[in-house]
């Protein structure tokens, strides 16, 4: 059996408090200086991680920022094609009225020449039927209905011809 004597267990006692104070002056101090360089490197590590993700942050802000910039600028741009192009419909439509406009005019100063040598023609011919008129006239003595038949009978020719 066990025994129990006082002075092994105050051996055994004064041996522990030895080896705890070797072990704490020699193992535990080291032990504790790694554990504190370990928790040290650990916050390092967070506080990096912290960065990263702020600075991963920043960089999607900043990415958001630009990509809303250039959304921006890409509605400005279409915009501004839609502008010129209805500014150039516009100058095309100007355009086309002014030479229409033209056509028009060109087309009615030739039409009141025409008109105009028709009526030289017609005046000529007026001429010429009442040359005719004055020398039937000039063969014949007539009475007064006879130059109302033959003036009517002119007329009716005259009418023919235009």
């Amino acid at each position: 059996m066990l025994e129990f004597e006082p002075s092994t267990i105050i051996f055994t006692i004064i041996n522990l408090l030895v080896l705890y104070v070797i072990l704490r002056k020699f193992l535990f101090g080291r032990v504790n200086a790694i554990l504190e360089q370990r928790e040290k490197l650990i916050q390092d590590q967070i506080q990096a991680a912290e960065a990263g993700r702020n600075e991963v942050q920043e960089l999607q802000e900043q990415y958001e920022q630009k990509l809303t910039g250039a959304r921006e600028e890409a509605e400005k741009i279409v915009s501004d094609a839609k502008a010129r192009a209805q500014q150039a419909y516009s100058d095309q439509l100007s355009q086309a009225e002014a030479d229409a406009k033209r056509v028009r005019r060109e087309a009615e100063a030739q039409i009141a020449n025409q008109r105009q040598e028709m009526l030289r023609g017609v005046r000529q011919e007026v001429a010429q039927l009442a040359v005719l008129a004055a020398s039937q006239v000039a063969r014949k003595e007539l009475d007064r209905e006879s130059d109302r038949a033959m003036v009517e009978e002119f007329l009716a020719e005259a009418g023919e011809r235009t």
